[in-house]
């Protein structure tokens, strides 16, 4: 790699040697400390690349050997600079290019966090740009180890941190601490209250009053177990005293569900044509380009996004959007009774995972539906066992 550079700085010249003597040129040559490169074979002549002083030596060897040689070309630094000089505006843009580029290179331009479960990378993102690290932050002279504790002494989640720079992207790499296990507050009063309405099949209370026993009705806010003791007996004062009411209740819970599926509907496809809009963005500010406008009803947008960079560790403050509104039509389709009644059921089945606890058993679904002229009605009724005990601070 050093070498290629090396050539293409000082400038080098392509040639082609002919003639019965190349060999006898080629072999003069070395013996004179002449360097070639690429060396190879073009049909009766041989190609060589040699450099701009080694080229001017060559040809004498040449005139002594009887050898031709043919110049195909220069190349390298030199050359590019001899070809600049006539053209005063262009070498002064790419001057200016260059400078430009130099300057964008030395300021960060991408933050990455690396190692984060619990804790939120965009916080901390925002924490260090209120304390002066931030995109756009010029890249020389960066306080690394000043960084690391800023970080250390907000987050204490954090059990290590380093921060590493390379190019104009910037990486922080942390290691988050054990999370401490859950401390149980027994200094505050509580009550065991009802979730849910529910069917009471299970309770294991280890402090406090229970108010039902299993097989009661209970509604949602009812208090399950008590936290309030009475103390004393009969005939003397009574007093009270308040804890942390303990206790796992489990209950039979009865859900009824009711919805409509449509028979008849509008199913949308794509008829090809599409529309795109271009924006560039610069240091944070995006520029649509001027496009033309689209005469779609219905389409589908699909947004696209790219960073300019040099390699993966020079991204640069520049990048593009592409917006593309792909056009639908909708053509009225009618689906059978078992098709609706497949789809209700996948839509129950959806509906359950979202709204049911994790702990919910269910032990008991029963699915019907009427057909109508242009729907189904679907009815679910179901039973399920699940924990419905909540804590209720305690108000003197």
């Amino acid at each position: 790699m050093f070498i290629k550079l090396w050539n293409f700085l000082r400038g080098y010249v392509k040639i082609h040697i002919l003639g019965f003597a190349a060999e006898r040129l080629i072999n003069r040559a070395n013996a004179e400390g002449i360097i070639f490169w690429d060396v190879g074979r073009v049909q009766v002549a041989i190609s060589v690349k040699v450099s701009y002083r080694d080229y001017k030596r060559l040809c004498g060897i040449a005139d002594k050997t009887g050898s031709t040689l043919k110049v195909v070309g220069f190349a390298g630094l030199p050359t590019i600079v001899a070809r600049l000089r006539k053209r005063g505006a262009l070498m002064a843009g790419c001057l200016l290019f260059v400078a430009g580029l130099v300057a964008l290179t030395s300021f960060i331009w991408r933050i990455d966090i690396v190692g984060t479960d619990r804790l939120d990378a965009d916080e901390m993102i925002e924490f260090l740009a209120e304390n002066g690290f931030e995109v756009g932050t010029f890249r020389h002279g960066i306080a690394y180890r000043d960084v690391e504790s800023l970080l250390m002494a907000r987050f204490s989640d954090i059990a290590w941190v380093s921060l590493s720079i390379r190019g104009t992207a910037a990486e922080i790499r942390l290691v988050e601490t054990i999370p401490q296990p859950e401390i149980v507050d027994l200094s505050t009063p509580t009550d065991i209250v009802a979730a849910k309405d529910g069917l009471i099949v299970q309770m294991a209370t280890s402090l406090g009053v229970p108010q039902f026993v299993p097989g009661d009705v209970v509604r949602a806010g009812e208090v399950l177990v008590s936290g309030q003791l009475t103390i004393g007996v009969e005939g003397e004062e009574i007093t009270y005293e308040y804890i942390r009411a303990q206790s796992e209740i489990w209950a039979r819970l009865y859900y009824r569900i009711n919805f409509d599926i449509p028979l008849v509907f509008y199913e949308k496809t794509f008829t090809g044509r599409t529309r795109s809009v271009y924006s560039i963005m610069i240091v944070g500010n995006e520029f649509t380009l001027p496009h033309r406008r689209h005469n779609f009803i219905y389409y589908d947008t699909v947004v696209g996004r790219g960073q300019l960079s040099f390699g993966a560790d020079y991204p640069l403050p520049m990048g593009y959007a592409v917006t593309e509104r792909h056009e639908m039509v909708r053509h009225l389709q009618r689906r059978t009774v078992y098709e609706a009644v497949a789809l209700g059921e996948e839509m129950v089945m959806a509906r359950i995972e979202e709204e049911l606890p994790g702990n919910a058993h269910i032990i008991t679904k029963e699915v019907r539906f009427t057909e109508n002229e242009h729907y189904i009605t679907m009815e679910i009724f179901m039973i399920t066992i699940e924990r419905i005990d909540r804590e209720q601070e305690i108000r003197e």
